[in-house]
């Protein structure tokens, strides 16, 4: 028996960290074009009472619901992204933390479709399998993009927006669709978390998630995708598992990870730029490197 209860909190903490991955993710792709953000609660709200409401009264399958949830995530990001991406960083970030208190109060007072404060059963549940395929997509779809002209443009918003501008890269035009893709990932992310919480009320989605997803990304490594998928697995699956074996496990792993990693591995779990500059050491080291730094110091 209690093997088993093990096991089914191990695939909990499995089913968490998968989600938190997609949100996370979600996240990523504001950074990627050189937005804080912490607009992916807002969108994933949008998105998990958008499929709940067409679940029960329409009869939405789960898939049909993630389509749905996506669109609404992905409309409320292109229009705040229009609004918002003329800030400056600092303020962009408190624009979208304001958009989290907006969210809460517009899901507040549509009771109707929303279920108000007293929120709403859920009544599709999410398997494993559907959240590792959903997470499989969403990754493939970020590492092709990673490679398109968008990828490219992203980059060079993201390190120096105005030489990108001088280049010719339309920045504004790059950031909203980073805003829309963002919304439309965060969207399906809010609609899988509901599937698996199997209830959501005003508080399933507010500031104290928007930390933690940022955390995931940054700490787990904000240069690559697959970072945000890794932090979502060491800040959100890991501390949830451990949690039944210390009281308040949750709080205290994040608070040693987090200390931990911005001493020790302040660009994040994975961090290109850290692997690069070690090839080039390795390199450097090697018999071939150092024979070529001695042709170069003679010529």
């Amino acid at each position: 028996m209690m093997a088993a209860t093990q096991l089914a909190l191990l695939f909990s903490a499995i089913e968490f960290a998968l989600v938190g991955a997609i949100l996370a993710l979600s996240t990523y792709v504001t950074l990627w074009a050189g937005l804080l953000s912490f607009a992916t609660v807002s969108f994933a709200a949008t998105g998990a009472f958008t499929a709940t409401h067409l679940m029960s009264e329409a009869g939405f399958g789960l898939w049909a619901a993630l389509a749905a949830g996506g669109l609404g995530g992905g409309v409320l990001a292109a229009a705040a992204g229009l609004l918002l991406i003329r800030l400056d960083s600092h303020w962009l970030a408190l624009a979208t933390v304001a958009l989290i208190l907006v969210t809460r109060v517009v899901v507040v007072n549509l009771g109707d479709l929303t279920g108000g404060s007293e929120g709403r059963i859920v009544p599709v549940k999410v398997e494993l399998w559907q959240l590792v395929l959903v997470l499989g997509l969403v990754c493939l779809f970020l590492a092709r993009l990673a490679r398109s002209r968008f990828g490219t443009a992203a980059v060079a918003t993201r390190e120096d927006p105005t030489a990108a501008a001088t280049m010719g890269v339309p920045v504004r035009r790059v950031q909203t669709a980073a805003f829309a893709i963002s919304g439309v990932i965060g969207g399906i992310g809010g609609v899988l978390q509901a599937g698996l919480l199997r209830y959501i009320d005003p508080d399933s989605f507010y500031i104290d998630l928007a930390v933690t997803v940022i955390a995931c990304v940054v700490l787990g490594g904000a240069y690559h995708w697959f970072g945000s998928v890794i932090g979502a697995i060491v800040f959100t699956g890991l501390p949830v598992y451990v949690n039944q074996f210390i009281g308040q496990g949750q709080s205290i792993i994040n608070g040693v990870l987090l200390l931990v990693i911005m001493i020790w591995v302040p660009g994040g779990l994975i961090d290109p730029l850290r692997w690069r500059r070690l090839r080039e050491r390795r390199a450097a080291a090697s018999p071939a490197g150092a024979a070529r730094e001695v042709a170069e110091v003679r010529s």
